[in-house]
């Protein structure tokens, strides 16, 4: 544009300088036309300089804010890669941020540069927690010490990778110190009072009340009320007085507008394959059909829960995993239980490489068994190596492994694992049938747990006045023992009232009751003062019978009936009384009491009126 002036300004005073010479008063405009050139043409050009910087400027200003919603999109990433992690709500990380902003313009901080950092540490301030195994953060119980002593990590860890961000405001030293105490008890430097950089604080009391205010996997939600008065409780001990008075003071306005920005929260179709199965036992039997479900499932059910709190888990489960093999086949079977170190070890192994598993231990979250007790979800058809490292021994002969997750009331006990020798040999019905088996045992795991070093002082039965069946546990090795030291024969009878609960529905539980007293009254006249009677489960009784052959057990067996069906016709007129007894001898029949105490009951369930009963089952049947 300017030289193109210059040139009309050159011209037109070439030419002027000839007319002015003769005539210049009549040509004093066209003398004017150069400077007027001059003034046209700077004009046009500065105005194209502005318009360029305005363009520019806007330009700028564009790019300034993708620039700003670019990073606020990656720091609400960053955030979602811990929620995705440790299951609380994406909402949570919301509400935290608005109760830090209000908290920190109610204080009076207006520099943009804290206030950025403020923000950014709210949606920020548990990205430590990518540094904590996944079943730690999600564990619905309490932490064990060296649990805590991991969870405690994610604030220096935290600090350490927003290090490498790089922010241009401390939004790092926040993260670190947002749970420092008030007091100086806090972590991860002890630091104390107003020490604690106040973005910290604010941090602390933010993420504090929504914490105690919703939900948590280990907690239930608080209403308004009750979170303000665990703040006000802890106030001057976890947090800084005046932050939490300031929160009191505005809690309304504030939490309006975080449910209202959590509300706004994207849901994550992803979290649902990261949650823990929670389906148990009663619900796998109230949704199978009675037909569909295997008649050895349903007695191990019944066995086992008469078998709860009673004996060792060590003696029932080799019982229990014998009766199933038909329907769970492998080469090697162990069950791992959690101890008090927070390792998961095999306390009871059986099969191929027994003796190298029983004992072997593995950290929670590692191998395959480990990853299984951690994460509360099955696994199949992997290859097995994982569960044996740092095993002496050959394992290259197991190809296939299946384990599933042991829990009882939310708590996890450990994992219940099989190995085959065929790659891809458990198929879903096998991970069924081994999930099942693994609800119906953790009752007893549960029970052995709260039973150990505590003594149950109730030895009797209070409805009929002989030893529960805690007693023949505790009794019942010592006489195996003697009987196996003097190779003198033992007997045990089981003895079943099989329609007790039917008479009890029918005429009331005082009746039921005093028909268990009486044959309780019957039994014990026929035994001898060595041997030892029980109460067995909810209709049923067990005497053990030390220097007793099978011959002999069978007459007493006889002469118990005789006696009880004469006091039960006298006794309940009309009533008609369903006995069986069963009888197993040591040590052909097992070498524990679990083992003949099962073989008993087995001879008790399997006959029926078509079947021809063998020796050691005795009808006690009696009809008015």
């Amino acid at each position: 544009m300017m030289p193109l002036a210059m040139e009309f300004s050159a011209s037109a005073g070439i030419a002027t300088s000839f007319v002015i010479l003769h005539r210049w008063q009549e040509f004093l405009p066209l003398a004017l036309a150069p400077l007027l050139g001059l003034v046209w043409g700077y004009h046009q050009q500065n105005r194209s300089r502005i318009i360029a910087n305005n363009a520019r400027i806007l330009e700028a200003e564009n790019h300034l804010k993708e620039q700003e919603d670019l990073y606020l999109r990656t720091v609400e990433s960053l955030a979602l890669a811990v929620d995705a992690k440790d299951q609380t709500t994406y909402g949570h990380i919301r509400r935290v941020r608005v109760y830090a902003m209000g908290l920190a313009r109610f204080i009076g901080i207006t520099a943009p540069d804290e206030l950025k950092a403020i923000e950014t540490g709210a949606l920020l301030h548990d990205i430590g927690k990518l540094a904590v195994d996944d079943f730690i953060l999600n564990k619905p119980g309490k932490l064990t010490s060296q649990e805590f002593e991991k969870i405690k990590m994610h604030a220096a860890a935290g600090d350490e990778i927003l290090q490498q961000v790089r922010f241009p405001f401390p939004v790092a030293r926040y993260v670190r110190c947002h749970h420092e105490r008030w007091d100086g008890n806090g972590y991860p430097d002890g630091l104390k009072g107003e020490d604690i950089p106040l973005g910290g604080r604010i941090l602390s009391v933010a993420d504090a009340f929504d914490a105690i205010r919703f939900s948590r996997p280990y907690k239930l939600a608080m209403s308004t009320e009750e979170a303000l008065e665990v703040l006000r409780s802890e106030s001057g001990t976890f947090f800084d007085p005046k932050l939490v008075q300031l929160l009191v003071e505005h809690i309304h306005e504030l939490e309006e507008e975080a449910i209202r920005e959590s509300s706004n929260a994207p849901e994550l179709s992803f979290r649902k394959y990261f949650q823990p199965d929670q389906s148990g036992t009663a619900a796998r039997l109230l949704s199978t059909p009675a037909a569909d479900l295997p008649a050895e499932f349903v007695r191990i059910a019944e066995f086992c829960n008469t078998m709860s709190g009673y004996f060792e888990l060590k003696d029932v489960f080799p019982v229990v995993l014998s009766q199933l093999e038909p329907f769970l086949p492998f080469s090697t079977c162990a069950l791992y239980l959690g101890n008090e170190k927070g390792r998961l070890e095999a306390a009871s192994a059986t099969g191929r490489h027994s003796q190298h598993l029983r004992g072997h231990g593995m950290e929670m979250g590692m191998g395959i068994s480990g990853w299984v007790a951690a994460y509360r979800r099955p696994m199949r058809n992997t290859g097995p190596a994982l569960d044996f490292t740092g095993l002496a021994g050959d394992f290259s002969s197991l190809a296939d492994a299946l384990a599933v997750p042991v829990v009882y009331e939310d708590e996890p006990l450990g994992t219940l694992s099989l190995y085959a020798q065929e790659k891809g040999f458990y198929t879903q019905e096998h991970q069924d049938h081994l999930q099942m088996l693994a609800d119906l045992i953790a009752p007893l795991i549960a029970e052995s747990k709260k039973r150990k070093g505590s003594e149950d002082p109730d030895l009797l039965d209070p409805t009929t006045q002989v030893p529960r069946v805690s007693y023949l546990a505790a009794i019942g090795p010592q006489l195996l023992a003697a009987a196996a030291t003097t190779k003198a024969p033992l007997a045990l009878i089981y003895l079943e009232i099989r329609n007790l609960n039917q008479i009890t529905r029918l005429y009331g539980g005082h009746q039921g009751n005093s028909l268990l007293r009486r044959i309780a009254g019957c039994i014990k006249p026929e035994l001898r003062g060595t041997d030892t009677l029980v109460r067995y489960g909810n209709q049923g009784f067990v005497a053990l019978l030390p220097g007793m052959r099978e011959e002999q057990a069978i007459r007493c067996a006889d002469r118990l009936k005789q006696q009880i069906r004469r006091e039960v016709t006298n006794a309940v007129q009309g009533i008609a009384v369903d006995f069986k007894a069963g009888i197993a001898v040591h040590p052909r029949d097992g070498a524990t009491i679990m083992t003949l105490l099962h073989t008993a009951l087995e001879a008790v369930k399997s006959t029926s009126a078509e079947l021809p009963q063998g020796d050691n089952v005795i009808d006690f049947t009696q009809r008015p």
